[in-house]
């Protein structure tokens, strides 16, 4: 039994036109007229540097700046919250110092009682 072989035909360039024809159909491929509607180098370059994008992101505040100021209220509330605890001891000092005064000025002013 004989095998048979295949013989492959010779790649010219008609075969290689053939082939690109097939694959990029010419109505897909842009023409200079469509490429005129695109951004150039120059239009990029006028639209925004970086330094006037970072100039811009400076007026607002980061990340770092948030966290510290949100530190600075934390430690402000922190110190309250320790003087409400600090006036709460002393509340009921504090609303009955009419009487305990009054008993001081008896012990010490006598003659000045009613």
């Amino acid at each position: 039994m004989k095998k048979s072989v295949k013989v492959q035909k010779p790649v010219t360039i008609q075969n290689i036109k053939k082939i690109v024809n097939e694959v990029l159909d010419e109505r897909q491929v842009a023409t200079k007229d469509d490429l005129k509607h695109f951004a150039t180098k120059d239009d990029l370059a006028n639209f925004v540097t970086n330094s006037k994008f970072d100039e811009t992101l400076k007026k607002y505040a980061t990340k770092d700046d948030i966290i510290a100021f949100k530190d600075e209220i934390l430690h402000e509330i922190k110190g309250l919250r320790e003087d409400v605890a600090i006036v709460t001891g002393y509340r009921d000092m504090i609303e009955d110092h009419d009487i305990r005064i009054e008993k001081l000025e008896k012990k010490v002013f006598p003659q000045a009682a009613p």
